[in-house]
Formats: structure tokens, sequence, C-alpha cells
């Protein structure tokens, strides 16, 4: 029996601490039997085997401060609510994503059925003042304390849309965050987004991916850059949807031996681009290093988070909440994950970057992007990336990285000759530092948007306002 069959009051959870509470909860006040129980489950199941000696006369937080595990930690039962809010994507407010572009807070985007989205916040409405306190010049942070509050409270708002200053009146409430979503990105190619593993994930996964299998794939871009993990039996099931029969991974604890966690589900006749970035963790990682080692999926991005230990949330008979970490997980192949995370095949910064690399390696032939005010739509999908197009007086500038990227030309840097080169299908475009169609500022390198449709066939662009809308063909 392994160690979950052993553990069947345990729940086990791949989360990074990161995404989690900002401080090891402490238990103040707790009883001696509580401490005792936490002694004997951290001595029993933790990774690191701490010996009786090592715990005894203790308080639960200076045991749990002596493993030096930033992923072991008690709750009380107050502490305990709030994290399992956290892990099911639920929490108390309007229901919007924050953008933050040259000193100005926006809004990102509306969570579908939240009071935001009842009361008519659009994504790129420009936050100006909440309750009487002036909002502007505030940081994305300060922003956000301020449009705290409990659930049945009643927050002012007025926001600056397109110049236009409008108020509302917003109630908050409990809101959940959906943590799938799909669309196609065009005929054949899919998009599927998953920013948590949760109790109902793999139920959600598998429904959305049914929607966009009926409309016929041929490739499907899995995004998991910013997921911090979540249950291990979701990445189970999530990898059941791809792999016909496998491991998900080797787990091994604190004896050395190696639990194997099956997997059985059915294959794809699609292929499978997969989206990580550094904050692509634990559960993440789990189904990552799964897909690619069965030679399922490519990895699009940048190197991940790293973390590759499992904890175990245990209830205490005593009361509370304990999670301790009793495992590391290697990928079916053997490799080795924690401190270490995964390279992609295919490494890109940048947000949109990363979404059009993968796209154009599923097969995606046009790309389509809107940008306003730091917020980029890139074939129907919205994400924030300042600096990447700007309004400079009547140009729309286009980083000369994300340009490349939009019209499918490879771009290297000569620092001998001090030149851009654009290698396009047959066709070589080299603009020096100091030509005049270059503009450089901070660091980076942009080119007008006219200059960019001049360069290369296929582009094409129209301007409304703060609005700027681009298209490009595939080479």
């Amino acid at each position: 029996m392994n160690l979950y069959g052993k553990m069947k009051h345990a729940i086990a959870l791949l989360l990074a601490v990161a995404l989690l509470l900002t401080s090891i909860p402490t238990a103040l006040g707790a009883s001696l039997e509580q401490e005792e129980e936490v002694r004997g489950l951290l001595e029993q199941y933790h990774l690191s085997k701490p010996s009786n000696t090592d715990l005894a006369d203790k308080p639960i937080e200076e045991m749990v401060e002596s493993l030096h595990d930033p992923y072991t930690q008690y709750y009380d039962d107050q502490q305990w609510k709030t994290l399992n809010a956290e892990l099911e994507q639920t929490f108390v407010g309007i229901g919007i994503y924050l953008a933050e572009n040259k000193g100005k807070v926006y809004v990102e985007d509306v969570i579908a059925d939240s009071p935001a989205m009842s009361a008519g916040l659009l994504a790129g409405d420009e936050f100006v003042a909440a309750d009487g306190v002036d909002l502007t010049g505030k940081t994305m942070a300060e922003v956000q304390q301020t449009l705290r509050g409990e659930e049945g409270t009643v927050v002012s708002l007025t926001v600056s849309r397109q110049g236009k200053a409008m108020k509302f009146r917003i109630t908050r409430k409990s809101v959940h965050i959906p943590v799938v979503t799909s669309r196609l990105l065009e005929k054949g190619i899919g998009y599927l987004a998953l920013s948590a593993f949760t109790s109902e994930s793999g139920k959600e996964v598998k429904s959305e991916l049914e929607k966009l299998e009926k409309s016929g794939l041929d490739a499907l871009v899995l995004d998991l850059r910013n997921n911090g993990g979540g249950y291990v039996n979701a990445a189970q099931e999530i990898a059941g949807l791809f792999i016909e029969k496998g491991v998900l991974a080797h787990l091994r604890d604190n004896t050395g031996a190696d639990s194997p966690l099956d997997v059985k589900g059915t294959s794809k006749p699609y292929s499978v681009v997969l989206l990580v970035n550094g904050n692509s963790a634990s559960a993440s990682e789990l189904l990552s290093g799964a897909l690619r080692d069965y030679g399922i999926a490519t990895l699009v991005g940048t190197r991940t988070f790293g973390k590759g230990v499992v904890q175990s949330l245990h209830p205490l008979q005593s009361g509370g909440m304990l999670k301790l970490t009793v495992q590391e997980y290697y990928t079916p192949l053997g490799k080795k994950v924690d401190k270490t995370g995964l390279i992609p095949e295919l490494v890109l910064n940048g947000a949109a970057e990363q979404l059009i690399g993968a796209y154009r390696l599923a097969g995606g032939g046009q790309v389509s992007v809107t940008a306003r005010e730091g917020i980029l739509t890139v074939n129907g999908v919205r994400m924030a990336q300042s600096g990447a197009i700007v309004k400079d007086k009547q140009a729309w500038q286009i980083n000369i990285k994300l340009a490349a990227s939009i019209v499918g030309a490879k771009l290297t840097y000569d620092a001998k000759s001090r030149a851009y080169k654009l290698d396009r299908a047959k066709q070589t475009v080299t603009i020096k530092t100091n030509d005049p169609r270059l503009t450089l500022k901070d660091g980076s390198a942009s080119l007008d948007v006219k200059t960019l449709k001049k360069l290369f066939s296929g582009v094409t662009y129209s301007v409304s306002g703060d609005t700027l809308k681009l298209s490009a063909k595939s080479p």
C-alpha cells in the first residue's frame, strides 16, 4: 500500500508557497494535545525524517520552523478556511483583474458573473477614485487594498473610460474565479488556459476540451502559465485526458520508497503545445513533465518554478490542519523537478510573444493583436504586457521582439555591427541602432507600426482613438 493508502485522512496537495500566505501561520495557544499530534505526524511522514529529539519540547510554530521547509505549515480553523478558499479560487471582492501601465491602474479583465460585470465595468477602465479616495498615481497594490472589503459592503468607484468619467456603486460578494477558459485561436487550433488545480478542475477541463473538439482540432495550446498548482488528483485526472496508460510521476517518501502515480485514460489525435513560465509550479510541473516525457506536448515559455515536492493536508483530531511535505516527485523518465524546474524546448519571454510562438508552433497562421493602455489581446486572448505596444504622441510603437513575433520573423542582434536582423522566409531586414526607423528607449528598441507594414507583406492595421488593431499573415 502506498503513502496515500496509509493516510486516508490526508489530502495530497501540490501548491507553490508563494501563492498562499505571506508568512508561516502560528499556533498561538495550541494545546499540548495538538502539539503531540503535530509532532507525531512530522516524525512519521515529513520528507526530512525529523527525530523526536529534533522536535521535543517545542511549540508547533518552532517545530515547523526547525524543518526549514516553506511548504510545511500549521493552520488553525480560520486560517484553513482562508487556504481552502484560495485552493478553490474563491475570494470576496468585485471580480476584476488589475493591470498597471505608466503609473496608471486599469481593469485588465472582468470575471464572468461577478459584481463588476453586472455593474458594467469593462477592460481598459482606468481607476480614478474609490469611496472618495483619489487613486491617481497609486500603485496596483494600493488600488487593490482600497477595493478590498467585507462581503455585502458597497464600494463607490470612479473610472475613466476613453477620457470620460464614469461612476459605479458595486456590492462586494464572494466571487469564484473560473479556473478554465477556452476558445479557438483559429479554425483547428484550440486554446485552453488552466489557472489552478482545484477539486473540480479535472471535470471542467474535460468539459471545455470536449467543446473545442466538437469544432475539430488539429492542435491544442494548453496554457499553464502562472498556475501555482493544487490537488494531485486533479493533475492525475487531467493527465488521463491525454495519456492512455502510463505514470504521471514517481513519488518517493522519507524511506526512499517509490510510489508511481498511475494514469489510465485516452490519447488524443492532435498535437499539444504547452505554455509555462516561472510561476508554473507544482501540479503544473507535474502535468507538464509527464506530457513532455510521453512525447505528447512541446513546452514553450520560460523555466518553471521548480517545486517538486508533495504536501498532504491532515485534519487534526485536536483541531486545526497540518500541511506537511511528504514526498518528492520525479517525471516519468526520472527527471528531478524540485529546485530545478523544467526548461521549455522553445524559450520565449513576454506573454504575447509566448502565446504567438505556441500558436505558430501549433500551425497557426493569422495573428491578430489589439492594443490599448498596456492591455493586449492576441487572437482573442487578453493579457497585460506594459510597454510592448505604446502610443507615442500620434505614432504607435511596437517592441521589436513582439514585432518580429507578430510577422513571423526570427530576430537576432549583432553587437559588432550594432544591428538587428529580422529573417522571414526568403526576406532579411537589417536595421542598425542609429536607423531613424528604430526608437531606442529604456534599453529596448521599437518600430513604428507604419514602418512594420512597409517592411513586411501581409501586415495591416487600423487605429481608433486609443486602440490599435494589427494583423499579420504567416510568411
